[in-house]
């Protein structure tokens, strides 16, 4: 793992929740969210549980009703200047991803990644084609370059080990055409026993920010 991490990609793609996850086990500085675009499934609202595991939480600096304003905290520069360890969690799509060009000047690719993270059973990201015209969007929006890939593939709890495997095979369609690699393979805590092999690093992953019900 780099230094400094951005996590992009799609609506719906889990990347809230990966973030969260990667920082937990990767034991990062700073978890910084600038998803100044959706307000559901945020990882702002686990400030509190990330305190209690020594990750300082960046977010907006506008709090109660503003806090779903589009503005960067101070803080969110931090990483540029610092030796910290730091996962940015951004928004979907383009538009999302249109934050990262406040950062243009200040990223060394040596020290910093750009991961796409990818659910196959979204409607925008559901085969190789589709997948590579997102990410060429979303490069030309945020001016930054993709680094590598996240195997998110989910049907939440209701995933299987098969799953995990459809969204490789695509995804390894995608890196065939772009030469990226999957660097990280998300799976759900209960499916882990029945899982084989799969590319990347596994990353276990907890459902903080979606509740029982859904």
């Amino acid at each position: 793992m780099k230094r400094i991490t951005f996590i992009v990609g799609h609506y719906g793609s889990g990347k809230s929740e990966f973030a969260l996850n990667l920082a937990v086990q990767k034991h990062v500085d700073l978890l910084i969210d600038l998803d100044i675009v959706n307000p559901y499934f945020r990882s702002r609202e686990l400030g509190v549980e990330l305190a209690e595991k020594n990750i300082r939480f960046v977010s907006s600096p506008i709090k109660g009703l503003g806090s779903d304003l589009p503005y960067i905290a101070k803080e969110a520069f931090l990483p540029f200047y610092r030796n910290l360890t730091s996962i940015f969690d951004l928004g979907g799509d383009d538009v999302g991803t249109k934050v990262a060009r406040q950062f243009f000047e200040l990223i060394n690719y040596e020290t910093t990644d750009f991961l796409f993270c990818v659910n196959v059973y979204r409607e925008e990201t559901d085969n190789s084609e589709k997948i590579i015209k997102m990410m060429e969007k979303i490069e030309k929006a945020g001016s930054i370059k993709l680094t590598g890939l996240i195997n998110n593939t989910n049907l939440l709890r209701e995933t299987s080990y098969q799953d995990l495997l459809i969204g490789e095979k695509i995804l390894e369609e995608v890196e065939q055409r772009t030469g990226l690699k999957i660097v990280y393979t998300g799976v759900y805590e209960n499916v882990l026993p029945e899982c084989g092999k799969l590319a990347g690093e596994i990353i276990p992953l907890k459902l903080y920010l979606r509740k029982k019900w859904l």
